[in-house]
Parts: C-alpha cells; structure tokens; sequence
C-alpha cells in the first residue's frame, strides 16, 4: 500500500476532528450523569493526573490515590460542567489541591511521628488498638451496604489483588463497567466513614 493509499485510509487531518467530538460526546453524557462517561474519563486522564499529582507528592500510591480522589469529587459535580475543557479543568484543580493538602498532612504525620516515643514499640496503647478495631469493624460493615455489582468489585479489587481486567473477564463485564462500579464503591465507602477518619486525622 503506498503513502498516499495509506493517508487516504486514515485520514490523519480528520483525526483530531473526531477525538474533539468524541470527547465533547462524552462531556454530555456525563453531564447527564452517565457512568460510562466518569469511566471514560477516568480511563484518559487518570494517568496523567497521577503524575501530575507526583510532581508535587513525590509518592507516586499517594499521587494515585489523589487523582482518583479528583473523579469522586467531579462526580458530585457532574450537572455543572458543559465540556471536556471544563472536565479536564476541573480534574487538575482538584488534584492540585488536593496533593498540596496530601503533602500538608505527610509532613505533620512525620513531625509528630519523630517526637513521639514508645518504651514498647511491639505493643499498641489501648487507644490505638480500639481505633484499629473500630476501623475494621465499620469497613467491613460500609462494604455490606454497597450495592451488589459494587461490592463484588471491591472485595476482587482490593482484598484480593485482581486487576480491571480480570475482574471484568470474571465477571464477564466491560472494563470501563468494572472502573465505574470501583469507583462508586469507594465514593460509597468514603462518605460512610467520612467521619472516623476525620476524627483520628493530626
């Protein structure tokens, strides 16, 4: 096949046309609060906000976890955002914050940290052991509560250490079906311990 058969093929000038409308397409639907839309974009963006997040975290599981933070927080927004720009706008926005917040409260963690000392670091004071009791015991219950779809995915994700793509294979499900349902499962999660977790933050 010759150059020019291949550039007719393709249609390389018409490429960005399609990825613009495609994106635009997708801004709409999430707009509109299609979940299929949040996996798309999660798909898209979510790398690059990661690293986006590391430039300033310098830890890239703590990055991770603040762009993916970032779409939780964009969900609860959905209505009011009109484009991909807007999308993309906000996402960055939020993940900047939040890893200047991230970086804020690894600092403090590791001061206080280094001025703390134990005559027995093997055993926990009773206050600690009665936090992570307490802990376990609500996230197992927040997980009871989730919907079915979500919470499969969960326990597949997290406890026992499957990919996207396995879990959907499994599953027999689409990948960005799996995202989703991961992704609302933590939002899930998050708001109902919300507040343990800010009442045991420095």
């Amino acid at each position: 096949m010759t150059k020019a058969n291949l550039d007719k093929f393709f249609n390389y000038k018409t490429l960005p046309l399609q990825l613009e409308h495609i994106q635009e397409e997708y801004a709409l639907l999430f707009r509109q609060g299609e979940q299929e839309a949040l996996a798309f974009f999660y798909i898209e963006l979510h790398p690059a906000l990661s690293l986006y997040a590391n430039s300033i975290l310098q830890n890239m599981e703590m990055a991770e976890e603040v762009a993916s933070d970032a779409f939780i927080k964009i969900w609860k927004h959905h209505q009011k955002l009109d484009s991909y720009n807007a999308v993309r706008a906000y996402l960055y926005k939020t993940v900047y914050n939040g890893a200047i917040l991230a970086r804020q409260r690894s600092i403090r963690r590791k001061f206080i940290e280094s001025t703390e000392h134990s005559t027995d670091e093997n055993i926990d004071p009773p206050i600690e052991q009665l936090i992570r009791t307490e802990t376990y015991r609500l996230i197992h219950s927040a997980l009871k509560d989730l919907a079915p779809g979500s919470q499969k995915v969960i326990k597949m994700y997290f406890l026992e250490g499957k990919s996207s793509g396995e879990i959907a294979r499994e599953l027999k499900l689409s990948r960005s079906t799996v995202n989703t349902q991961k992704y609302l499962g933590l939002a899930a999660l998050r708001k109902k311990l919300l507040n343990l977790f800010l009442i045991f933050l420095p």
